[in-house]
């Protein structure tokens, strides 16, 4: 199945069994006969709705490498925690609109308010009850961290804003969620719990609330973590990449060609995914290839030095090349990287390889050119180079003159997006299933 359709399918699964274990409950319950009793129902429904959403994706972003292989890579379900996140916001707002919008039209005298209930004689206060005397503060609460939250979306949303305080503001979120969960189970009451959905939201809140502290006290990948050096530094000015070798000094569990790690330079900045441009030779060493392309990889070629300390988080990634003997590489600018690990994996297997690898670039590296020419003569792989410009733009037509046989072909990609999604609509649209091309995508926020 391809990653998009499983992303979908997860996306509507989940907001899906939310609702049908909260229907289960439904069955117990006296039926809603007028507005103000379908009103509390939608603002249960919405809340528990709300809740799980955010759950779920607080989940995703403490990177559980064991979900990776279902939804094609932490650089895929990276784009479900988002959409998670937006959505967990949104039903939360409606949350609130249903709950605070009736109380306004009675004000305004647009419909008439919901009946007094007969008092009892005044209950006698037996001990500690949460549901009772936390009452009050999970309600106040509520609101203001909603606001937090919108506003911590809207700036994870803008892109401008910059990736240092993008992580330092992001992380609040876990705090919002965590009152929001005090928020949920106090305002659930034992009714809610005792029903299906309760035990069910409450392992979604418990595993959500210990990735919130995960996040709060940066353990969060901590477990795959390496300590290295930086061995060599090579700034080539032509093309705006840099090259650098970090050689480890602690344990790392070796990686596949085409997987990523998170490189932190220990300068404030924060971790920084990128493609490792080297396969695994068990000797300590990764490689990576980092292109100028925003205000923090600019200054990299001045700010990195040999011995500087750096660590590595990974390996992640579902990008490698793990089927299809007949297989299409089509690399965009430094998303040449996997490839040159996929072309050193092919030399240690020693065997002649049934690839085609079309390399699209605006500047000409003759430096990294000789290195690819070198792999792919010796592994047998046909590259095409395209030079843009002069050269025009690879399109499907294009393709088809250069690799007649595209169609046999699993398709891997690694480039600028708009460029993958071009050559996807295109091929797809002319007779590949979309299961068969697999792109890598870079877009964490």
């Amino acid at each position: 199945m391809a990653y998009r359709k499983r992303l979908v399918l997860a996306f509507v699964a989940v907001p899906l069994l939310l609702t049908i274990v909260w229907a289960l409950g439904m069955f117990t319950r006296p039926g809603a006969d007028n507005f103000w009793a379908v009103r509390r129902l939608l603002v249960n429904y919405t809340g528990i709705v709300a809740i799980g959403l955010l759950a779920i994706g607080l989940i995703l972003a403490a990177r559980p490498v064991q979900v990776e292989g279902l939804l094609g890579g932490l650089d895929k379900f990276y784009r479900l925690h988002k959409w998670f996140g937006i959505a967990g916001t949104c039903v939360g707002i409606v949350h609130w609109l249903i709950e605070i919008l009736p109380r306004q039209f009675v004000r305004w005298g647009w419909i008439a308010g919901p009946g007094r209930r007969p008092r009892g004689p005044p209950a006698v206060a037996t001990g500690l009850d949460p549901f009772r005397d936390w009452h009050s503060a999970a309600v106040s609460v509520a609101e203001p961290a909603l606001y937090v939250m919108i506003a911590l979306v809207l700036i994870a949303l803008w892109k401008r804003f910059p990736y240092r305080a993008f992580l330092s503001t992001h992380r609040l979120l876990a705090v919002v969620y965590l009152v929001l969960v005090f928020h949920g189970t106090i305002l659930m009451g034992r009714s809610y719990w005792s029903a299906p959905v309760g035990p069910f939201l409450g392992v979604l809140m418990a595993a959500a609330s210990l990735a919130a502290m995960a996040s709060l006290f940066h353990r969060i990948g901590k477990s795959r973590r390496a300590v290295g050096a930086i061995e060599m530094v090579d700034h080539h000015q032509e093309s705006g990449v840099t090259e650098l070798v970090v050689r480890l000094s602690t344990a790392w569990p070796g990686h596949h060609a085409g997987q990523f790690a998170f490189v932190d330079f220990g300068d404030h900045e924060g971790p920084h995914p990128f493609s490792i441009a080297s396969a695994w030779h068990h000797d300590g060493r990764l490689r990576f290839g980092i292109k100028a392309l925003g205000d923090y990889t600019s200054t990299l070629p001045r700010r990195l030095f040999p011995g500087q300390t750096v660590t590595i988080e990974g390996p992640y990634g579902r990008f490698d090349f793990d089927s299809g003997e007949r297989q299409l590489w089509i690399a965009g600018g430094i998303g040449i990287a996997p490839f040159v690990a996929g072309l050193e994996r092919l030399v240690e297997q020693d065997q002649p390889a049934d690839v085609d690898l079309i390399y699209s670039t605006r500047v000409r590296d003759e430096e990294l050119l000789h290195r690819l020419s070198a792999l792919a003569e010796r592994t047998g792989t046909r590259l095409h180079l395209l030079v843009t410009p002069p050269d025009p733009q690879l399109t499907v037509d294009r393709l088809s003159q250069m690799v007649p046989d595209w169609r046999s072909a699993d398709v891997w990609f690694c480039g600028p997006q708009p460029f993958g999604d071009a050559m996807r609509t295109g091929m797809t649209a002319n007779g590949l299933p979309e299961w068969r091309f697999h792109q890598e995508l870079f877009q964490m926020r």
